[in-house]
């Protein structure tokens, strides 16, 4: 009897066990990774070696953007023989900037005899693009960055300014009179007599095409070079000022994100462009890297990328281009990885244009209205009767611009700690946070306190001088 009623509690056992990994795997099938989850890691405490299990937890996790702790059980899937665990560990070691771990991971997947054809052909790209990235993070350049600006995906270069001479982005479509509403972008030389030009071929890609200035008449644009140009999409030409030197944005030629930005040099023995070369990272990353252009007057170079931005943004990086490329060495793994993808950088400032950015932030904030009292308003520093109070309002303007950069890389750190996965990252970041906070809003306080004396000291004067 005794046994009877044992064997009945175990075969029960069994059944509500076989009914709730049938549960599972509905709810997983139906795409309910909560509820799938929940089943599959009560399962994993009995039986933690089950690489089916690891793996059906960890796609759970994943799937519901959980993917720090996806990586441990989809890690412990492939130990445990589950070979598509590596499919999702090249795609998650590719985007953390472990691409030698990313490419090995594609090559344990590939090796395996149940990949379809089709996907055999993806993973084979995806393992190239790991290997490229791997060789990329070995030769990461040593940049200084003056500063960044966030602008809008689709009108961008119109906040690239550079002297006249060195020659000027406008959108093809307006160069030509088209109606046509896109963003593909044209750069026209500096002496005025060569335009290249984006232009979309049919219901095709976009290709690179070039227009020249003939007795004062432009030409019909014709292909740039086939050897430039993709089956995929090109866009963002630039020129630099010796004319034969070209930079642009492609989705064709090998890289690592969507759009790559690459640079080639026109052979006058041939007749046509050497092979695009990657001009690496930091400029390129796993997103998409659109433009590069360089001001050689002014010193300046810009690059714009989508990285770690809203579908709808991109980020302008200003910089000092180097004479000769400077690979960072004596860095970690980390520490490479980190300035790949621009989360630390050199910052530099050039005196002259130091001075010219404060001048115009200063003449802007001069310009603000400043009530001394109910009837007298100031429009500049120059009507200011008290010298002191003229003092101490250029003070002002000089801490109003120190609170808006602030504020501006205080928004820029939260909305890459909204996207950062890994927690000790987002622990640096929120720190960081913090901090900002504070100092923003301590800025806030002495600007009150500096307006306040401000009127004071003017008002006293005024009152004085009647």
């Amino acid at each position: 009897m005794r046994f009877l009623a044992t064997f009945l509690a175990v075969f029960m056992f069994v059944c509500v066990s076989a009914q709730r990994m049938s549960d599972a795997e509905a709810f997983f099938n139906q795409g309910h990774y909560r509820e799938a989850g929940s089943i599959y890691v009560q399962a994993l405490k009995k039986t933690p070696k089950d690489g089916t299990l690891n793996f059906k937890y960890a796609r759970c996790l994943y799937e519901q953007g959980q993917v720090t702790e996806a990586t441990l059980y989809f890690e412990q899937a492939a130990l445990f023989g589950f070979a598509k665990s590596n499919r999702f560990l090249g795609d998650i070691y590719f985007a953390d900037y472990r691409f030698q771990e990313a490419a090995q991971a594609y090559d344990a997947w590939l090796a395996s005899d149940k990949l379809p054809a089709d996907e055999k052909m993806q993973v084979t790209k995806l393992a190239a693009k790991a290997k490229l990235g791997a060789a990329m993070l070995e030769r990461v350049e040593d940049i200084g960055v003056i500063d960044s600006v966030k602008a809008d995906k689709r009108t961008f270069i119109r906040q690239i300014k550079m002297a006249r001479e060195m020659g000027f982005f406008a959108f093809s479509a307006d160069l030509l009179g088209l109606k046509t509403d896109n963003t593909l972008t044209a750069f026209q030389s500096g002496r005025n007599d060569r335009r290249y030009l984006a232009l979309q071929q049919g219901d095709r890609q976009s290709d690179l095409f070039q227009s020249f200035n003939v007795l004062k008449e432009w030409s019909e644009p014709v292909v740039l070079s086939s050897i430039l140009n993709t089956p995929q999409n090109e866009n963002y030409p630039f020129v630099a000022a010796d004319g034969i030197t070209i930079y642009f944005g492609s989705e064709g030629h090998e890289g690592l994100g969507g759009y790559d930005i690459f640079m080639s040099r026109f052979n006058s023995e041939t007749a046509d462009y050497l092979p695009p070369q990657n001009v690496g990272m930091p400029f390129n990353s796993t997103y998409n890297d659109y433009m590069m252009a360089f001001d050689e007057l002014a010193g300046l170079g810009w690059f714009v990328t989508d990285r770690y931005q809203h579908p709808d943004s991109v980020i302008i990086y200003r910089f000092v281009p180097n004479t000769e490329r400077l690979i960072l060495r004596n860095k970690t793994l980390q520490e490479l990885r980190d300035a790949a993808r621009m989360r630390s950088y050199r910052t530099v400032t050039l005196t002259d244009e130091k001075i010219e950015i404060q001048e115009v932030i200063a003449q802007k904030l001069q310009a603000t209205l400043f009530w001394v009292n109910d009837t007298i308003v100031y429009h500049s520093a120059e009507q200011f009767v008290s010298n002191e109070a003229r003092e101490q309002f250029v003070a002002l303007c000089e801490l109003k611009a120190q609170g808006e950069q602030k504020q501006f890389t205080l928004e820029a750190k939260r909305e890459l700690w909204d996207i950062i996965e890994d927690e000790n990252e987002r622990q640096v970041f929120g720190n960081e946070i913090v901090t900002l906070e504070k100092s923003c809003l301590l800025i806030q306080q002495q600007l009150m306190r500096y307006e306040l004396d401000i009127r004071t000291l003017e008002n006293v004067q005024l009152l004085t001088t009647d």
